[in-house]
């Protein structure tokens, strides 16, 4: 059964944006919610310019595609992560496959493989499915997509070769790769995760996807909000997202006591769906 926690006071926004009295985050400048919008790829900023709501969906196997088809609406723009769940509902329900959606993929370490590419497990060819019936933006992390061998998997026991995978990018596929218009690189130390607090004797410490884009959705609406000069800012969901101790077992390189605080407190028009 899920858990659901929303804030819906009106904000105030001054030079200084500050979506929530109860979070300590708070975005100290236009410039840092200006850059957090730039970033994204630009087919996302059009997408965003003409949405109600941005919904950000975890890779959290509790999420079921009958509570998916029940919370998403014809004004949302999707975010996905990574190796993505229920990758067969975005691309062929009716009203999933008609959404635009940005997919985000995280840099393994500091080598050129990035979670949910080629040559680790993937849903490229959904991928190529959903591009041709709604707008699709891709982020990846720290750098571009480096088109990596398998000789280049720092680990690659950590997710064996099956016999389907796809291994390489489609030649059909290139200009998603190739255009600022549908892909872009986010820093994991851009200015939203300012506050973060890294473990300096972790190698590639740094905040989950879920948390990074959650900070930069934030900074990006709170632009939206400065131009838009409209009551509220653009709506955020969060799907799949927990603030207890079912996230301990996942990576120790990310901070998850302070990201479960940031998350137990939603800033204003930020609803969170607990499973």
């Amino acid at each position: 059964m899920s858990n659901t926690e929303s804030n819906t006071e009106k904000p105030i926004f001054k030079q200084s944006i500050s979506l929530s009295e109860n979070s300590e985050y708070i975005s100290n400048d236009i410039s840092t919610a200006r850059s957090a919008f730039l970033t994204l790829p630009v087919v996302i900023q059009t997408a965003l310019e003409q949405a109600k709501r941005v919904v950000l969906i975890a890779n959290n196997p509790a999420v079921t595609t009958v509570q998916l088809e029940m919370l998403i609406q014809p004004d949302d723009v999707l975010v996905l992560f990574n190796h993505f769940i229920h990758a067969d509902f975005f691309a062929n329900h009716q009203l999933a496959s008609s959404l635009p959606k940005l997919l985000f993929f995280r840099q393994i370490g500091d080598s050129k493989l990035h979670f949910g590419l080629p040559p680790r497990s993937n849903h490229i060819s959904v991928m190529e499915q959903m591009s041709e019936t709604a707008p699709l933006g891709v982020l990846t992390s720290n750098q571009p997509y480096q088109f990596p061998t398998l000789a280049d998997d720092p680990s690659p026991n950590d997710d064996p070769i099956t016999t389907h995978r796809i291994l390489d990018i489609p030649s059909n596929m290139q200009k998603l790769w190739s255009s600022p218009t549908y892909h872009s690189v986010l820093s994991e130390r851009h200015e939203v995760v300012a506050d973060y607090p890294y473990f300096t004797d972790i190698h590639s410490s740094a905040p989950s996807s879920g948390f990074l884009l959650y900070r930069l959705m934030l900074a990006a609406r709170a632009y939206l909000y400065s131009i838009r000069k409209t009551k509220l800012p653009l709506e955020v969901a969060m799907i799949g997202f927990n603030d207890n101790d079912k996230t301990a077992h996942f990576w120790h390189g990310h901070n998850w006591d302070f990201e479960r605080q940031e998350m137990s407190r939603p800033p204003t028009e930020v609803t969170i769906h607990r499973y």
